[in-house]
């Protein structure tokens, strides 16, 4: 739709980008008119990870914008020129531009177009920013006409069946952006675009972590759900996003109070495994012996007594991973996390087996417990005959459990099970148990709303997010918070009736401080949800506000008191 140019300019001396409508674009009214109304709305948008729109003008047919110039390379020019990232890269540019779209999101505007040429990777900082709202539309907007606009590949289904979009359309893009930056592959391939939107809106991708076995649970937990082809199973909005790749951090460690039901989890499921395994070799121990014989009855016996008893342990395992699960939400972990933790991604093993190794060691557990019977009819010496026995009992369990764990990941159906039958489980699960998905309360604030209205909601929804440690640490925070907006609201009533008393000024300077105080609360709190900054310099932040506003209302009393000793009368 446009032509870029690099540009300075001459006044700021500064590199600038121009971007001009195509001509053949420009010499219609209607695209000229939605070209500069977009690049309006998209200039709203000031955040360090979108890329700044500092003049929006046109002249006759020509339209054009003049934003930031950033020097480096497209996301789509590095995947080129390197092939998949690392997930530490995927894992900043998603936070990153995961952050600029919930900026844009909470003030109404959705990007539509989010694709590796549209997000640009700074040369000398690395950081992502967001380019090109060039069809940015207002939230839940649509195009009269049912116009699609977008990239095939790139398109939310809803998008490309030209239904209304929300923020939830640039969360699958910007999935579809991070399975790409992740394995090198496009979820979906298809012979034309709408073979590709078809597959889209008809099937759910395969998960990422079966093309990159490599990617934290987290990170790729975070893009399958974003890939969701219903936007009710994306995240409600980018700020649940982010805060899902932030859940498990670098090192992988949940908090406290789920490493329990991790632990719990994966010891149940191990237990499980090696139920199976055993259950498969009793059956081939009992085969191998003579049909209708007391060792036969003997061997029924006594597996019937071991998987019993590992039923049992199992039952017991799994029965205080549900306390555990049930404390976790009671003391108010974020049900998200114990979702986590509770369906952890699939395994990947130290050493992978391949299908054919897994299916020859099921053969040999099998053909080792068949056997066993025929060791004790060769008459070895006493050493040799108790070797054969712990051969032909012990290993078959063994073999044929790393048999089964080795095909089940080698084969990607455990990504499978984890996609479509153990994560949706746990979900249901957990809101049984009186969990609620997290960011469900939350709702947007209408751009309309007043600056402080905003301010309070951005800090509520960060300290909601915050670990149940910090968030007691720091429970008078929502208070001041409520109360700093409370306070603006009064001040911003009395300023419309205070102009006939030469008292708007006054009012207007308190109103400036109280939104910058309110202001000063998020910021710090979402350095304190980066572990940028420590609790205790928010607390001592609120006490520098509380007594700043003190100093100010003194102030202005003494002035109101000596204003009104120099107005009265001097006795005569």
């Amino acid at each position: 739709m446009g032509i870029v140019f690099l540009a300075r300019d001459v006044i700021l001396e500064r590199p600038v980008a121009i971007k001009l409508l195509a001509p053949a674009f420009g010499a219609r009214e209607d695209m000229r008119r939605r070209f500069l109304r977009e690049a309006r709305v998209a200039a709203q948008c000031f955040h360090p990870h979108i890329v700044p729109i500092h003049e929006v003008a046109e002249s006759g047919e020509l339209a054009w914008f003049v934003m930031g110039y950033v020097q480096g390379e497209t996301l789509a020019d590095r995947l080129q020129r390197i092939g998949p990232l690392p997930p530490d890269a995927v894992r900043r540019i998603g936070r990153e531009i995961g952050w600029a779209l919930s900026y844009a999101h909470e003030r109404g505007v959705v990007h539509r177009d989010v694709k590796p040429e549209n997000i640009l990777l700074e040369q000398s900082t690395g950081r992502a920013l967001i380019a090109d709202f060039g069809i940015a539309l207002p939230d839940r907007a649509t195009h009269a006409s049912g116009e699609v606009m977008g990239t095939a590949r790139f398109m939310a289904p809803e998008q490309a069946l030209g239904d209304a979009v929300d923020g939830r359309a640039d969360l699958y893009a910007l999935g579809v952006t991070l399975y790409l930056a992740s394995t090198g592959h496009y979820p979906f391939e298809g012979a034309s675009a709408m073979a590709v939107v078809a597959r889209q809106t008809t099937a759910r991708a395969p998960s990422v972590r079966q093309l990159a076995p490599g990617l934290p649970h987290a990170l790729g937990n975070a893009i399958d759900q974003c890939l969701a082809p219903v936007p009710d199973d994306r995240y409600d909005n980018a700020a649940a996003f982010v805060a899902a790749l932030e859940r498990t951090p670098e090192g992988g460690e949940l908090p406290a109070e789920a490493r329990d039901i991790r632990q719990g989890m994966l010891s149940t499921v191990n237990l499980v495994d090696w139920g199976i395994a055993m259950a498969l070799a009793g059956i081939f121990l009992v085969m191998g012996e003579t049909p209708r014989s007391f060792g036969r009855s003997l061997m029924a016996n006594i597996v019937q007594t071991v998987l019993s008893f590992t039923a049992l342990v199992t039952a017991l395992r799994g029965g205080e991973t549900v306390w555990s699960v049930h404390r976790a939400l009671r003391t108010g972990v974020d049900p998200d996390i114990v979702v986590d933790a509770l369906a952890p991604g699939p395994s990947i093993p130290h050493r992978a087996s391949g299908p054919l190794k897994a299916i020859a060691m099921l053969f040999a557990g099998f053909l080792l417990a068949l056997g066993q019977a025929k060791a004790d009819e060769l008459g070895l010496p006493s050493a040799l005959h108790l070797l054969a026995n712990i051969l032909t009992w012990i290993v078959p369990p063994v073999l044929i459990h790393r048999a089964i764990t080795g095909l089940r990941s080698g084969s990607g159906v455990s990504a499978w099970l984890y996609s479509f039958i153990r994560k949706p489980l746990a979900q249901q699960f957990v809101r049984l148990l009186g969990g609620r998905k997290a960011g469900a309360a939350a709702r947007p604030v209408p751009a309309s709303a007043p600056t402080e209205v905003m301010l309070e909601h951005a800090a509520d929804a960060i300290f909601a997010r915050l670990a149940p440690a910090t968030r007691a640490q720091l429970s008078a925070v929502p208070g001041a918070a409520a109360a700093l907006a409370r306070e603006a609201e009064a001040l911003r009533a009395q300023a419309h009736i205070a102009q006939a008393r030469g008292e708007r000024p006054e009012i207007e300077a308190r109103l400036g401080t109280t939104i910058a105080a309110l202001e000063s609360i998020r910021v710090d709190l979402l350095r304190v949800e980066a572990e940028a900054a420590v609790p205790g310099n928010l607390t001592e932040q609120l006490e520098v506000v509380q007594e700043l506003h003190r100093r100010i209302d003194a102030m202005q009393e003494v002035e109101r008191t000596l204003s009104r000793q120099f107005r009265e009368p001097t006795p005569a």
